[in-house]
């Protein structure tokens, strides 16, 4: 009996050393995962951004524009309204 419980063990032992040697594997191929989802991420965020910064930079040249505009209306009505007055 004592050379059956002395094999259940080897192989036992045996058995959690592959499962640890899988653990192993399996953490590096997460960590892989995680950082190339990290690395994508910060890829996103970064065009996002660029992205944010274009649209304000849009914005900003929109708003002048009306802004010019509405400064030509208001001096040509006012002209017009000169014009009616006299």
């Amino acid at each position: 009996m004592a050379g059956n419980e002395v094999a259940a063990l080897y192989r036992r032992i045996q058995e959690l050393e592959n499962r640890i040697e899988q653990l192993r594997v399996s953490r590096r191929v997460l960590m892989r995962l995680v950082e190339k989802s990290e690395a994508e991420k910060w890829e996103m965020v970064s065009r996002l951004r660029q992205e944010k910064a274009q649209i304000e930079n849009r914005n900003r040249r929109y708003a002048r524009a009306i802004w010019e505009k509405n400064k030509q209306l208001v001096l040509i009505t006012s002209k017009i309204g000169g014009q009616l007055i006299n």
